[in-house]
């Protein structure tokens, strides 16, 4: 039976125990355009998994929140996310007859929140620790990779929108978070953080959810994966064709790319 545990009026879970089964904590870490959302939401649609959408737990655990309290916020949003087509950035992210929003047994809990909990990271680092002492529970980390051009284009198209854009600095910008995820990868054990390739997920998204739910430990049921399978877009968006960049640009992001290990394998031209 499903459990669908609402907000009570006074805005706390109306159970204790619902929480009781978790085993893992899991958090998103890297870059905002890259794919979060429609991971997040596949993992929300499993039946031992709650993920928030766009929640920013860990701005809650520098706060200093409880372990009940933030889950509770969680699952919260979670299911409000749910009544609201689990929509980000133009896409409509929910999946049929699946659990968004809702559970069997809840193993697995977190935010898909990426870009925000790596600056919070970088401004300090001791967070993942405090996290971790908070809900004294084992955190998997989940770094999505999407092409850097693909990336940094898609950031400057949403930018653009509101205004002029120091492209320049975009790419700076974006670069210091690539710095701060691989600082994250040398504290952290790497059995307890998982590398996705956005356009491999799109490609093959059976097999990677399986890679997920392996990583997660938690099962794979082929109902899951085959409605998964229904939301994933037909190719990746390759953004980098709809801006103009100037040579030196794209020279200055190949250069940058050679520092970083988990980006080998992505050019302009592939």
């Amino acid at each position: 039976m499903s459990k669908q545990h609402l907000i009570s009026p006074q805005g706390r879970m109306d159970s204790s125990t619902i929480f009781d089964d978790i085993a893992t904590y899991c958090m998103f870490v890297g870059y905002a355009r890259s794919g979060h959302s429609l991971i997040g939401a596949l993992l929300d649609a499993h039946p031992n998994v709650i993920i928030a959408d766009q929640l920013d737990a860990m701005k809650y655990i520098q706060d200093g929140i409880g372990k009940q309290h933030l889950f509770e916020l969680i699952l919260h949003n979670s299911q409000l996310s749910v009544q609201r087509g689990r929509a980000r950035g133009g896409h409509l992210y929910g999946v049929s007859n699946q659990w968004q929003g809702r559970f069997t047994s809840m193993r697995v809990i977190g935010d898909k929140k990426g870009q925000q909990a790596t600056l919070h990271l970088r401004d300090d680092p001791k967070l993942l620790w405090k996290l971790e002492q908070t809900i004294a529970l084992p955190v998997k980390l989940i770094h999505v990779i999407r092409n850097p051009y693909d990336n940094i284009a898609t950031k400057y198209l949403k930018r653009l929108r509101h205004g002029t854009v120091d492209f320049q600095s975009l790419i700076e910008e974006h670069f210091l978070l690539y710095q701060t995820v691989a600082d994250i990868k040398r504290r952290v054990a790497s059995e307890d953080m998982l590398d996705i390739p956005h356009e491999a997920m799109i490609e093959r998204p059976v097999l990677w959810l399986q890679t997920l739910c392996k990583f997660l430990g938690i099962n794979c049921p082929d109902d899951y994966t085959t409605a998964c399978s229904q939301v994933v877009f037909s190719s990746p968006n390759k953004s980098r064709h709809k801006i103009d960049w100037d040579q030196d640009d794209i020279e200055r992001v190949r250069a940058q790319m050679a520092s970083y290990d988990f980006l080998s394998g992505y050019s302009f031209e592939t």
